[in-house]
């Protein structure tokens, strides 16, 4: 036999077994995408009627699993929440969730605005952005981190005779909490915020980002909070203040340390309270409450003998027991105790 006739057949035997593989992995792939697709349509059916069950109507009009075949996602029109035995209702617009078909685990979401909410313990707000997007991923026992990102909130009233009335704003806002060996890590940051209600005092802007970490609490993302009072919720646990930085113009001031609240409520930890520009402060102090202008004045004057002086910020410890705080030996105050 001619050596050189056998290089087509096996050059055609090797292009059909790729096709013949092709075929094979489109097939279990659409199988596998239709299966996950059922699965999570299920889910999604069973999340809603366990929400009905506990008084919750969710809406979710024209919903759709889509994404085939490399993602896969719940769609609809709009989200609609209805819990009149909570006093809560809310209304969005468009929801999209996708989720990578390799990683089914961990879920995008992008949701439009405006967001409307009426609840019984605040006035009906409108809420709305330019962007909002979460996402989530799920292991063994449940939601394992958990962000949500937002770029051009505003929260305002919802006037129905005079429309809106914005409240407050922001550039960019965001929100992480994860799991990690049974604690629960916290993570958030608001860029530009400002009031703009009417009448509102006339203040920079505020950078605040805080970053902290509550022991024994990863349950919280699987639902271990709901419907739990914060005395309930924090009674006992640990709590490792990273860093609660508040920034307006040349102002700013840190507060980090440990605490835990006892089982009354009240407060005990010890903690670091770092202050620039306590002049500056005290001025801001005096534009939102004119009558404490002289107050925060003498404060700020009192503040670089307070502590000690590092990186240009004056640093003062300060420590709770039983909800009393005070620097040194000099009592601040009582710091409210929690319900």
């Amino acid at each position: 036999m001619n050596p050189s006739s056998d290089s087509p057949r096996r050059g055609r035997r090797a292009f059909l077994g790729i096709v013949v593989i092709v075929i094979v992995l489109a097939a279990g792939l659409s199988g596998a995408w239709y299966y996950l697709a059922g699965r999570l349509d299920a889910a999604v059916d069973q999340a809603i009627e366990q929400a009905r069950a506990r008084g919750t109507e969710v809406g979710c009009p024209n919903r759709e699993v889509f994404g085939y075949p490399f993602r896969i996602g719940i769609r609809c029109d709009a989200v609609t929440l209805d819990g009149p035995d909570n006093g809560l209702r809310a209304s969005a617009g468009a929801l999209r969730t996708a989720a990578q078909i390799y990683r089914p685990n961990r879920v995008v979401a992008e949701l439009d605005g405006p967001l409307l909410l009426d609840a019984a313990t605040v006035p009906p707000l409108d809420i709305r952005w330019s962007l909002a997007q979460a996402s989530a991923s799920f292991w063994t026992e449940g939601l394992d981190r958990f962000s949500l990102v937002s770029d051009g909130p505003v929260v305002a009233l919802v006037e129905p005779a005079n429309g809106r009335q914005p409240l407050a704003e922001a550039t960019h806002t965001e929100t992480h909490a994860r799991r990690r060996d049974g604690n629960l890590d916290v993570f958030g940051v608001v860029d530009s915020g400002k009031l703009v209600m009417p009448n509102a005092p006339d203040l920079p802007p505020l950078d605040a980002t805080v970053d902290a970490t509550i022991g024994d609490a990863a349950d919280w993302l699987a639902g271990g909070a709901r419907g739990q009072s914060a005395r309930v919720l924090l009674a006992g646990k640990d709590i490792a203040l990273r860093s609660l930085l508040i920034e307006m113009g040349s102002a700013n001031a840190e507060l980090s340390g440990e605490f835990a609240f006892n089982d009354e409520g009240r407060l005990n930890g010890a903690f670091e309270l770092a202050v620039a520009d306590p002049d500056e402060i005290a001025k801001l102090v005096g534009t939102v409450a004119p009558d404490l202008a002289n107050i925060a004045g003498a404060i700020a004057s009192a503040v670089p003998m307070a502590g000690r002086q590092i990186n240009g910020r004056t640093v003062i410890e300060m420590r709770a027991k039983d909800g009393i705080l005070s620097a040194g030996i000099f009592p601040i105050g009582r710091i409210p105790e929690l319900r």
